[in-house]
């Protein structure tokens, strides 16, 4: 695995039938990906071994997303490209392989490498794997990837020789690559090209996981979360919390449980470590209703942050705790209570623990 080194001149241009695209656009892409909806890494990532922490894996809608920096990945298969001599790192394999069991080609696949699993983020835990599939952005190009290999455990953003091409950027496994936040990486969870050398496969897939990407609406109003009580969902299900359960999931908010949302809650259930049922009951409405950032609530605390904590805990105890954005003593009260039957410090402040247990489904 090369590190970046300074400036590059363009390789050389070369017909790309394989990227072109049907799915959004490059602009349409770092857009929904700008924000960090949900920041699934307890820590943060550095471009390159010894740099500064700097890069959350983060989740939105159905897709979980960082940008970073790209280095050149030319494991794999020996190639003109990719063997000893053009690189000093070259490894002869890669963590997935493809369908005859030979190590992947970096020359003639792009894929992307995911960090190995640690105390900073497990890819596996958001439902990722390899042949997984990623639309990779640089500058006003998109080209889709799979998952393919995995590097150190405090870095991110790499890919492989070919996806280096596909984005105009130069492969050279020694002096190429870019500097900088400059690339958005997203991988869509359970979408997964078959086998996973399958380009065309990974393409069609992609643009139609990218395009409902961007199609999600980020946020939902919150008042069309508010329910006394929330019930159980399912395939068949109609009305307004089915709504409600769509507009979190990140699906078209029909107001009917269609296979799509069917499909979406098991990736989220997967993401969250939740049994994978495609049911929405009281674990996966905690887990819905909580998502987001983790901030230390208590008695006096207010603002849209209490709302999702009422919410949650109305879901996860099964009684209405009233949705006022105010932490008050009702909600202090839920709080112990919540606390007490899941063994966590009995305290009535809702703080990161708590939050993760509630993100959790418990």
């Amino acid at each position: 695995m090369a590190s970046v080194v300074g400036a590059f001149s363009a390789p050389p241009a070369q017909a790309e039938t394989d990227t072109t695209l049907a799915g959004p656009t490059a602009a349409q892409l770092k857009e929904r990906a700008a924000g960090c909806e949900t920041q699934l890494s307890s820590g943060k990532y550095a471009h390159d071994s010894g740099g500064t922490r700097s890069v959350a894996v983060c989740g939105s809608g159905n897709a979980v997303h960082w940008t970073a920096d790209f280095d050149i990945d030319c494991d794999g298969q020996r190639t003109t490209q990719c063997n000893e001599n053009t690189d000093p790192s070259f490894q002869p394999n890669t963590s997935w392989n493809q369908s005859d069991g030979r190590p992947l080609n970096s020359a003639g696949l792009p894929f992307i490498v995911v960090p190995l699993p640690s105390s900073t983020w497990d890819y596996r835990g958001a439902g990722i794997g390899g042949a997984t599939v990623a639309a990779v952005v640089y500058q006003d190009k998109v080209a889709y990837a799979v998952v393919g290999d995995q590097g150190p455990t405090g870095i991110v953003g790499e890919g492989s020789y070919k996806l280096a091409q596909q984005l105009g950027i130069n492969p050279n496994p020694s002096t190429g690559g870019v500097s900088g936040a400059v690339v958005t990486y997203i991988l869509f969870p359970g979408v997964t090209a078959a086998p996973i050398e399958n380009q065309p496969d990974a393409l069609t897939k992609g643009e139609s996981a990218a395009t409902a990407f961007v199609s999600n609406t980020p946020t939902c109003t919150a008042g069309g979360l508010n329910f006394p009580t929330y019930a159980t969902q399912q395939s068949g299900s109609t009305g307004p919390q089915v709504k409600a359960a769509q507009c979190l999931l990140g699906v078209d908010p029909t107001g009917t449980f269609d296979q799509p949302t069917v499909d979406a809650t098991k990736t989220f259930q997967t993401r969250v470590a939740l049994p994978a049922d495609g049911i929405i009951a009281a674990s996966t409405w905690t887990a819905l209703l909580s998502a987001g950032d983790k901030p230390t609530l208590r008695n006096g605390s207010t603002g849209p942050a209490v709302a999702r904590l009422q919410r949650s805990l109305t879901a996860s105890l099964g009684r209405t705790v009233a949705v006022d954005s105010q932490f008050g003593p009702l909600t202090e009260t839920a709080a112990r209570d919540y606390q007490r039957t899941r063994t966590l410090v009995v305290d009535g402040v809702t703080g990161p623990v708590t939050w993760t247990a509630l993100q959790a489904g418990k």
